[in-house]
């Protein structure tokens, strides 16, 4: 099988993936440079897992050589597409059926809030349990937050250049908050793009993996 890891950063999903299915391959796809560099070093040893430095928001994206021969069996991602503004999400939907096999299958597991007026309690409900867990894990230990993470990667001398090329690529998109996105507009707009059978495979509060099945040509 062939799969694509959508915005799949440092490739964990990806290297999951290739441990479960031995005989699978799986391109990377992602705007950062630090990430990709670290999701090289992650893949030494593993010929398998192949990494494209594309931006998602970009309409040539899916002209990179690893993506274009299209062919796909999967197209993945986590937690990453929820970043994208609408328009952009739309077109990235839109590219999918010419890369995925009919029959092939997407698949997003990601954080999607609930709307504030429409459900304001269950996002209430979400907020809170969001922190719990996080307040958790971190005094737990072994977990490190966001800030603690970027250091660990900044104090790493080999990624020097690829975190001063990030700084060029985000600029101040860094900084900006993701757009309030819904699941039936991902699941509508995965449905109008070519696949017809769409629907949700797990849900905990605004945890969601979405799902999309290629028509058959």
């Amino acid at each position: 099988p062939r799969i694509l890891d959508l915005a799949g950063g440092t490739g964990s999903l990806a290297l999951e993936i290739l441990a479960a299915i031995p005989g699978a391959t799986a391109v990377v796809a992602d705007k950062d440079p630090a990430l990709l560099a670290i999701a090289a070093d992650l893949a030494l040893g593993e010929p398998r897992l192949h990494v494209a430095e594309v931006d998602l928001a970009d309409a040539g994206w899916a002209d990179h050589p690893l993506i274009a021969a299209g062919g796909f069996d999967a197209v993945v991602s986590s937690t990453a597409l929820h970043w994208l503004q609408p328009a952009a999400l739309v077109d990235v939907y839109r590219a999918l059926p010419a890369l995925v096999r009919p029959g092939g299958i997407v698949l997003n597991g990601d954080h999607l809030s609930y709307d504030a007026h429409q459900e304001g309690t269950l996002r209430r409900i979400s907020l809170a349990d969001d922190q719990e867990v996080q307040d958790a894990a971190f005094a737990a230990g072994g977990v490190d937050t966001w800030d603690a993470w970027w250091q660990a990667v900044a104090d790493t001398p080999r990624y020097a250049d690829a975190l001063a090329r990030r700084d060029e690529v985000w600029g101040e998109e860094l900084h900006i908050a993701p757009p309030k996105v819904t699941l039936g507009f991902h699941l509508e707009t995965l449905r109008s793009a070519g696949f017809p059978e769409t629907g949700t495979l797990w849900r905990y509060l605004d945890d969601v993996v979405l799902y999309g099945v290629r028509g058959t040509d």
